[in-house]
């Protein structure tokens, strides 16, 4: 994992469009439900995906790009890559501070940066990375020109991206199977990411998950996947030389056409008994 410094800050920067209209990086503070913890009593990684694509999607509509302008012209957001590091899980009972801001583009990439705050400690940083999906031609588009026009806030990177891909292992620890349903998908008829996270962690058996704490997690989409698709998931489980931490690389596939449909790698610790 990624181990880049990043100190909260409290000013209040700006970003300016094009024609000098200033924009404010996004804050929004999630009061945290029952309904999104664990068994520990911490947020469910799921649940902690949601909550930054919430984010992500308020801070895109006050840039002039939310879901619902894109859908006018048959495109929307998609979730390309997604890292998040976190010093510890938000409790269900904590009221979880979300800032977040666009940190550049990469071709057609739009790159964006999260800092998670509990009161006034960072618990946790996240970068994403996004597509503009045009949904008649099933392919990415091109940013919006507006995106183009923004002066980035003067910070650094909430995480240095991941740029070396996943490597998926020779043996497999643990399977499952999983069928989409209807409540899976999303807009753009995909399964939503929050999904992809649920389908890789449940792959693991309970005991192994009660016995330990996710620290991050680095999720890759690879393809689409739709309804009624059958899914096969593995995962296998390293553990960290000199630590006692793991590492448990993961996969996701079209069971029937064997395709790659998302490849993740989550860092975990024992939970002392």
């Amino acid at each position: 994992m990624h181990n880049t410094a990043v100190r909260p800050s409290r000013l209040s920067l700006t970003l300016s469009l094009g024609m000098g209209t200033p924009v404010a990086a996004h804050t929004t503070q999630a009061a945290l439900q029952p309904r999104d913890a664990t068994l520990h009593g911490t947020v469910s990684l799921p649940a902690l995906c949601a909550y930054l694509q919430d984010a992500a999607a308020g801070h895109a509509a006050e840039l002039g790009v939310a879901q619902t302008d894109l859908l006018d012209r048959h495109q929307s957001w998609v979730l390309v890559q997604l890292q998040v590091e976190a010093t510890r899980l938000p409790r269900w009972t904590d009221t979880l501070g979300i800032e977040t801001w666009p940190s550049g583009l990469r071709g057609p990439f739009a790159q964006r940066e999260f800092l998670l705050h509990v009161d006034d400690a960072l618990v946790g940083r996240a970068t994403s990375t996004w597509v503009v999906f045009d949904q008649k031609r099933r392919r990415p588009a091109r940013p919006p020109r507006i995106l183009h026009d923004l002066t980035l806030p003067d910070r650094p990177v909430a995480l240095a991206p991941r740029e070396e891909e996943i490597v998926l292992p020779d043996r497999v620890d643990h399977q499952r199977h999983f069928r989409v349903r209807f409540h899976d998908l999303d807009l753009n008829a995909h399964v939503n990411n929050a999904r992809y996270v649920a389908w890789a962690l449940e792959t693991l058996p309970l005991d192994w998950l009660q016995a330990h704490r996710a620290e991050g997690f680095t999720l890759d989409f690879k393809s689409e996947t739709t309804a009624d698709m059958q899914v096969a998931a593995t995962a296998t489980c390293y553990a960290v030389p000199d630590t006692d931490k793991v590492r448990v690389v993961h996969h996701l596939a079209d069971a029937d056409a064997n395709t790659t449909l998302a490849r993740a790698e989550t860092h975990w610790i024992p939970i002392a008994g």
